[in-house]
């Protein structure tokens, strides 16, 4: 077995993911199990985006992936994989999809708000980046990464929340980049990897991630020709909130509509909602990084 630490749980996993951190298993008390089982393929009737089908109702959540395989999801415990066929889950998409898209439904099993974002650590505060696909939230955290600050997340950001308020956690190490953006900003110690899908991307590990902090602000991004963070209205951030939602085509199948409302309104009322308008050049990053340190320090 090999037992790494993700989201602030330890995973015993039958599977060797290598971008997540490892820990001792002397002193590991498992929270989640990965196993290879046979699973049920969720049926070519169910709905789905492009090659995979999902299923899912309380506690429990069907996926298959065409060419890849079918995972089981129950309780935000347990993980079960039926691969396609052999030597498949050692690709780097089956491992992507593991990392990303499956945890990030375990995480929603287990009561975590999942918002399809990234997420800095910025003078020990957590910092996340919301916007619509290419609206450069990865791009914005290496920025800040190559600045001296942690890494928590650069896709599926996961929030807890605690008796102090929500605490972002920190997920894959890992930055998913494309190669112009990661030479525009000096990460040069990048892989590609032929076994992935979709647009050509190069990945960082960035090493240690920090702790799980409290969260100082969720900033939306918008391209402008200028460079301001203005804030939100209560509703707009709500709105905002609910738009990324990482599992938000599962809330009414799960029963869980209610409580995401919930913890949206929480982070509205206890966090602030920025909106930030820049530039999508790199000649204004350091500002940019500067606008929201200052930001976060009020918050």
């Amino acid at each position: 077995m090999h037992y790494y630490s993700t989201y602030d749980l330890i995973v015993e996993s039958e599977f060797q993911l290598p971008e997540l951190p490892t820990v001792e298993p002397e002193t590991a008390t498992i929270d989640v199990a990965i196993r290879s089982a046979e699973v049920e393929p969720v049926p070519d009737s169910e709905g789905g985006t492009g090659r995979r089908r999902i299923q899912a109702e309380p506690g429990i959540c069907r996926l298959s992936y065409d060419s890849i395989g079918s995972f089981l999801i129950k309780n935000g415990a347990q993980i079960l994989f039926d691969p396609d066929h052999d030597g498949i889950i050692e690709k780097k998409i089956t491992r992507r999809l593991i990392e990303s898209e499956i945890l990030g439904v375990l995480c929603h099993q287990r009561g975590l708000l999942v918002l399809h974002a990234s997420a800095v650590s910025v003078d020990g505060k957590g910092a996340v980046f919301l916007g619509d696909r290419g609206a450069g939230k990865s791009t914005t955290a290496a920025a800040f990464y190559t600045g001296g600050n942690g890494l928590f997340e650069d896709d599926v950001v996961g929030i807890r929340f605690d008796h102090e308020g929500p605490v972002v956690l920190p997920g894959v190490p890992q930055l998913r980049l494309d190669p112009q953006a990661a030479e525009a900003l000096g990460i040069t110690d990048t892989v590609r990897y032929e076994d992935d899908w979709g647009p050509n991307k190069c990945y960082h590990a960035t090493g240690n991630a920090p702790a799980p902090a409290p969260l100082a602000g969720c900033y939306i991004l918008q391209e402008d020709e200028g460079l301001t963070i203005e804030q939100c209205t209560g509703q707009e951030a709500f709105v905002s909130l609910v738009s990324q939602t990482y599992a938000h085509g599962l809330l009414a199948d799960t029963q869980t509509e209610r409580d995401h409302f919930q913890q949206c309104s929480e982070i509205v009322e206890t966090a602030q909602i920025r909106r930030i308008k820049r530039p999508k050049n790199f000649e204004r990053i350091p500002e940019l990084i500067e606008q929201v340190t200052e930001d976060v320090k009020t918050c």
